[in-house]
């Protein structure tokens, strides 16, 4: 790990849509990278920095998780939220799996 590099995992792109829930209210987000300790999402709506999710990521290995959010910045496509796991940590195989069969088929979308 390079000394500018503060992540504890390895990132990996993907494209997949998810389902987040913020109590009862449930919200569309794709997710743009992940690694086993959180994603980066792209959402419609604006989220707040320290909010809970909760999300089933079964493509993951994530039956359920909660997701902290850690900052939300606006973009001209919606909204890029930074996000760590709350409990568990994703399975880094299943995300290194999931992200190579998409880089190999790009029409592989979820």
């Amino acid at each position: 790990m390079s000394q500018h590099e503060r992540r504890r995992h390895p990132r990996y792109t993907l494209r997949l849509a998810i389902k987040l829930h913020r109590g009862s209210e449930q919200l569309d987000a794709s997710i743009v990278n992940a690694s086993a300790s959180g994603c980066l999402l792209m959402t419609a709506l604006p989220l707040q920095a320290g909010e809970l999710l909760e999300v089933s990521i079964p493509e993951l290995n994530l039956p359920r998780a909660r997701l902290r959010v850690l900052r939300c910045d606006s973009t001209a496509s919606g909204h890029m939220v930074a996000t760590c796991f709350e409990e568990l940590l994703a399975d880094e195989p299943s995300i290194s799996r999931l992200a190579e069969k998409q880089e190999a088929d790009p029409k592989v979308t979820h």
